[in-house]
């Protein structure tokens, strides 16, 4: 949702994601759409020329993200494989309430004036819609507007009061002061204000793919938080070399196989449409995905964690296979990182 999912947008980032990461291949395939099935289920490629590597000045990504997330807002929820991947998202997380250590405090809640949940990269709301039950307030931030409006849709549809859930349009990665919404339309916050602040639970879903400085995010992420409070980030494994440890062996820190040996292939459809079929002057989406991490490794994330001061970092793997459209690897995975931050 950056297609700073938290959702995600869970799933525009999880499909523009896995159409256009090409990782160790040398070439990119193009799609022109013309419809959003088209666009959502390209199969035919035009051109295998080699993709050219373009130097990008800070903020344009963000700026990308920006423009291209909200034109396609109206349309990726609605698709039927989005919402069953959402379904089987849904139901691993719910699973793993007590790995993210939130639930412990859900006997509690009830007795605390307020508990706070900041989604960040928020799409329509995706995991405050899972995480519900065990807070009291819930803000969501994204930088494109039509997801901001998606998210209080949500606030709606759950019957939430526009105290008890909204979202805003903010960027806790760039720092890029670009914006193509208008600001009569959905300004971008402050987010100095105290109520972007002391957050018991944060949570970032398949977005930090699609951020300039994903280091930066957490660190911001992090300072949002109360002393105690939780950080969930959940975005694609990159893949392991063929050296990898046997199945069940333990890579010295803390990580979880909940799932099968896989090898070292790169069998996604690395390909990407090239315009969003709402916007006036066609856009790649490949502009929304960084070209150095389009995947995180497992140290990687452990060391953004750490960096940031959060303790008890812990990661969980995906254990389903994910049937996508584009996804052509049935080894592919999703991590999930989750840190506290320390008591003072």
């Amino acid at each position: 949702m950056y297609m700073y999912s938290t959702y995600t947008y869970m799933l525009a980032q999880l499909c523009w994601s896995l159409a256009f990461h090409h990782f160790n291949h040398s070439h990119i395939y193009r799609f022109t759409s013309l419809s959003a099935q088209e666009l959502l289920f390209p199969t035919m490629p035009s051109d295998h020329s080699p993709s050219p590597t373009v130097a990008r000045t800070p903020g344009t990504l963000a700026a990308a993200n920006e423009k291209f997330f909200s034109n396609s807002a109206e349309y990726i929820f609605k698709e039927p494989w989005v919402l069953d991947f959402h379904a089987k998202l849904r139901a691993y997380l719910e699973k793993n309430i007590d790995w993210l250590g939130i639930g412990n405090d859900h006997a509690q809640s009830t007795k605390v004036a307020e508990r706070k949940m900041l989604d960040y990269a928020c799409g329509d709301g995706f995991l405050t819609k899972i995480y519900q039950p065990f807070f009291t307030k819930y803000v969501g931030i994204d930088i494109a507007p039509g997801m901001v409006k998606k998210y209080n849709e949500t606030a709606v549809h759950l019957g939430l009061s526009q105290e008890k859930m909204y979202a805003v349009k903010g960027d806790l990665s760039s720092g890029s002061t670009q914006e193509f919404s208008k600001p009569e339309d959905v300004p971008t916050a402050n987010l100095s204000r105290e109520e972007f602040f002391n957050f018991d639970f944060a949570g970032v879903a398949l977005a930090l793919h699609h951020m300039e400085n994903p280091e930066a995010a957490i660190v911001n992420l992090v300072k949002r938080l109360k002393n105690d409070g939780v950080l969930l980030a959940i975005d694609f494994l990159q893949p392991e070399e063929p050296s990898e440890p046997k199945c069940g062996e333990r890579k010295g820190c803390n990580h979880h196989h909940h799932h099968s040996c896989h090898d070292s292939s790169h069998g996604h459809s690395h390909d990407h449409t090239d315009a969003a079929t709402t916007s006036s002057s066609p856009q790649s989406a490949g502009d929304t995905i960084s070209h150095d991490h389009p995947t995180f490794s497992l140290e990687r994330m452990k060391s953004m964690f750490a960096h940031a001061g959060l303790i008890d970092v812990d990661i969980i793997l995906s254990d389903w296979k994910l049937e996508l459209p584009i996804v052509k690897d049935p080894n592919t995975k999703l991590l999930f990182v989750r840190g506290r931050k320390p008591q003072v």
